[in-house]
């Protein structure tokens, strides 16, 4: 005879880790728009424009911004997988990719391939 197990579902941790891939993607993103377009360079630059993150400089905008993806897309996820068994294997894969991809365009030798 086997023990019940009490388990719980996987879906809130599945929408947790694929909040991380879109949080870090969406880092990546702004990384690149922000050497592409100077208007949107000067409009990341939150310690200026808007007096948030003063010292840090032209990160303020672009990890704020990525802090609201992360934690928009976490709840969005987490409403929709609350409850529900998932792929757990599917949804890491898929978030590991996001991460990879996000920490890929924050790298110079990337990003400056954009630049104009």
């Amino acid at each position: 005879m086997t023990a019940p197990t009490d388990t719980k579902p996987n879906g809130p941790v599945a929408a947790a880790f694929a909040a991380a891939g879109v949080g870090s993607i969406v880092l990546g993103i702004f990384v690149v728009l922000n050497e592409v377009s100077e208007d949107l360079s000067r409009f990341l630059r939150f310690d200026d424009s808007f007096g948030l993150g003063s010292g840090v400089g032209p990160l303020s905008g672009k990890v704020t911004l990525a802090v609201i993806a992360y934690v928009v897309s976490w709840a969005i996820l987490h409403a929709a997988l609350r409850g529900k068994e998932v792929n757990f294997r599917a949804w890491f894969i898929a978030s590991l990719a996001l991460v990879g991809a996000g920490f890929l365009l924050t790298f110079p030798p990337v990003f400056r391939i954009f630049a104009s």
